[in-house]
């Protein structure tokens, strides 16, 4: 049993326990439910925000970054103070949520999930909620997934386009059925094509919605197919629901690359300076003609027979063509990964 605060049943949850699918027995397997949202971001403030005001006994709240001014543009759970603060999101997250229902668990991990430690975050969960800004992290949580048989729900947002989906093992496609790791064209980020906050607001209700009937209804919920939205026209599309498919490397052929490490990017602090190294996860070469002509977009870039170097919003980065990035300024690992994410995860 989850500890909790107060008492329960409480009548805040009484207009969610009168929903016919919900009913007390619903709202029971929520208040003994574990969820782990890996990225307090966009995304991942919506999804937690209805979690915990739903009754979720337990959320864990995993992110590796602190909040910015930027941030607060699309950032719902944050305000001024904290980008003031600097404060880490997970935590400045649990606070805000604590005070809108103390009867819930809320943890806060200031952590980059990775390999070493995947099991340790999301050992326990119920369900998790994709809230991240890159693919490497994603398909290290489908081979969590796969490996532990734990649902999760994928979700996207760029511009003014998003996409959500669950993810059961054994009951849908898994995202490597539905997407190559090694991608033929560059992904655009928040950063180089921005963002409309309503789209992740729209996203990550849909996600959180799907993580309450997986919780509310287990193995009786065949999901639903992934929805696409395009929220500034108004075109949602709803694609057709996929099952697993027997040539995927991971569900089929259970090579979890992601999880075993053999498809993590590393970081490494350079000795003597304020710098630090990050390395792909592909290993691929970096099309620095790419990179240059979307990054002088948001800053100064500068090309070299050698390099790259950018400014972007007062960070520096030296950008290799095989794929490795340094990062000036900071000899925090996390921090260097978390802004290689941002700006240059889609070259």
């Amino acid at each position: 049993m989850i500890p909790r605060r107060g008492t329960y049943p409480s009548s805040r949850y009484q207009r969610q326990i009168a929903l016919p699918p919900m009913g007390e027995l619903g709202q029971k397997r929520l208040r003994e439910a574990r969820v782990t949202l890996i990225g307090m971001g966009a995304l991942g403030c919506v999804q937690a925000a209805y979690l915990a005001r739903s009754g979720v006994g337990l959320l864990r709240l995993v992110d590796r970054d602190v909040v910015e001014e930027g941030n607060l543009q699309r950032q719902l759970l944050f305000d001024e103070s904290d980008a003031l603060e600097g404060a880490p999101k997970a935590e400045a997250a649990r606070r805000h949520l604590q005070s809108a229902n103390s009867e819930i668990v809320l943890e806060s991990r200031v952590r980059h999930l990775e390999p070493g430690n995947a099991r340790e975050l999301l050992s326990g969960s119920d369900v998790i909620l994709d809230g991240t800004d890159n693919f490497e992290t994603r398909f290290l949580i489908n081979d969590y997934s796969i490996a532990t048989g734990t649902p999760w729900v994928y979700g996207a947002c760029v511009g003014t386009v998003g996409i959500a989906a669950p993810l059961i093992p054994g009951r849908s496609a898994c995202l490597r059925c539905l997407l190559s790791p090694e991608s033929s064209t560059p992904e655009p980020t928040c950063e180089s094509a921005g963002i409309l906050g309503p789209v992740a607001g729209i996203i990550g209700s849909l996600q959180a919605a799907a993580a309450l009937r997986i919780l509310v209804e287990r193995a009786a919920w065949d999901p639903w197919g992934p929805i696409r939205v395009e929220a500034w026209d108004g075109m949602p599309t709803v694609l057709p629901r996929s099952k697993p498919d027997p040539r995927c490397p991971a569900c089929a052929e259970r090579k979890l690359e992601f999880l075993e490490g053999r498809r993590s990017a590393a970081q490494e602090v350079l000795c003597g300076r304020e710098a630090v190294q990050v390395l792909p996860y592909s290993r691929a070469p970096r099309d620095l003609c790419e990179a240059e002509r979307i990054l002088s977009r948001h800053g100064e870039v500068r090309r070299t027979p050698y390099l790259l170097r950018a400014t972007l919003q007062g960070h520096h980065f030296s950008i290799f063509p095989d794929g490795r990035v340094i990062v000036f300024g900071t000899s925090d690992p996390l921090r260097a990964r978390a802004l290689v994410d941002r700006y240059l995860a889609g070259f």
